[in-house]
């Protein structure tokens, strides 16, 4: 056995001994990896543990998430953000039962919605064992500063350079007996876990000796940067209605539209909604957006539960239940119990405060 193939086999190794506990490994099952590689997107494994638990609990099968309705597939999303990888599991299963079958080869699950390259590989390769390319964030800088992949001829051969590089790495490994579903789950704990952004523990990294960043010393050059991001800098106003019985107004947003699905603070004037409106004060507050900053103002109003409906009349709404508009529904704001997106989760305890103090 050659050095590289000997420095595979010590990292199959490690990864066996030293591996984190997680929900999703418990099974490796299709679907199991396929609901944890999609959470896992964008977002961190401390964030994602509990609301997979969740959802498994409630989604255990693949039957389960594709028979329940999307509305509630949304709410059990809410709070991971970028709900499309919701709305596309959720199309998806429906997709793999009119299939009559889950996908068997990379090609056929780049037909499923929501899958790329990176979730067809982790699927077919953990859950199937078979010898496909993967990469993300992780593994795209383990693997740039084992070679010490350059930016220089740009992005697009950055990454075409990084995916040849993780298919030489399976298929080597499998041939030399090392399990598919083992190589790549250890590239991807290794970047989480050793060959971290900054700081890499290179003394004990199981790969250092085939590490050309680490031989050169220079390893947190690598992956190369980036150029910054133009931000897009955006404001929005939404207003939060609360009436004598200390409920909050919402409103959904319809299909086709950002957030479908998803219950916010209507954008709509008060004088829209309601013949009195009180004003107690208003709450800032950011986020980000892929390449937007978005300064949010939400301002607090008392008022009473007389709703302009659609046909100008006004009529009495004392309780969710009793309103006629189905984009409308009023909430008690500390247990909305409807899927609510993260920037009006986000500011629902200060919202609260401003209540109270009005």
């Amino acid at each position: 056995m050659g050095k590289f193939l000997m420095v595979l086999s010590h990292l199959e190794s490690w990864f066996v001994l030293q591996r984190r506990i997680l929900p999703w490994r418990e099974s490796s099952s299709i679907y199991r990896v396929w609901v944890s590689e999609i959470m896992l997107q964008q977002t961190q494994v401390v964030t994602v543990i509990p609301f997979f638990e969740r959802w498994m609990a409630r989604f255990p099968t693949l039957q389960d998430l594709a028979r329940a309705e999307v509305e509630e597939v949304l709410g059990y999303w809410a709070g991971l953000g970028y709900y499309s990888r919701a709305r596309n599991l959720h199309r998806g299963a429906q997709k793999v039962l009119e299939l009559g079958g889950f996908p068997k080869t990379r090609l056929e699950w780049l037909g499923i919605p929501g899958v790329g390259d990176y979730t067809s590989g982790a699927i077919l390769s953990i859950a199937c064992n078979q010898p496909e390319a993967i990469l993300d964030g992780n593994v795209e800088r383990v693997l740039s500063r084992v070679r010490r992949v350059t930016r220089q001829k740009g992005d697009a051969q950055f990454k075409s350079r990084l995916w040849q590089l993780s298919k030489i790495f399976v298929e080597s490994a499998a041939q030399a007996g090392i399990e598919p579903r083992n190589l790549n789950q250890a590239l991807m704990e290794l970047g989480a876990m050793i060959c971290t952004p900054t700081k890499p523990k290179c003394s004990v990294c199981p790969i250092s000796p085939i590490c050309r960043a680490h031989q050169r010393n220079d390893v947190e050059s690598f992956p190369p940067k980036k150029k910054p991001k133009n931000w897009i800098h955006l404001e929005e106003k939404v207003h939060a209605f609360v009436n004598a019985r200390g409920e909050v107004l919402l409103s959904v947003s319809e299909a086709g539209k950002w957030r479908a699905g998803l219950w916010d603070f209507p954008s709509q004037s008060p004088d829209h909604l309601f013949k009195k409106a009180k004003r107690l004060g208003q709450v800032e507050t950011h986020y980000v957006v892929t390449r937007h900053k978005v300064k949010r103002v939400t301002e607090v109003w008392s008022v009473s539960n007389s709703v302009r409906s659609s046909n100008g009349q006004s009529v009495w709404k004392v309780a969710a239940s009793e309103l006629h508009d189905k984009n409308l529904c009023w909430v008690m704001l500390n247990q909305p119990k409807v899927p609510m997106g993260a920037p009006a989760k986000k500011v629902i305890g200060k919202v609260l405060k401003v209540i109270q103090e009005g």
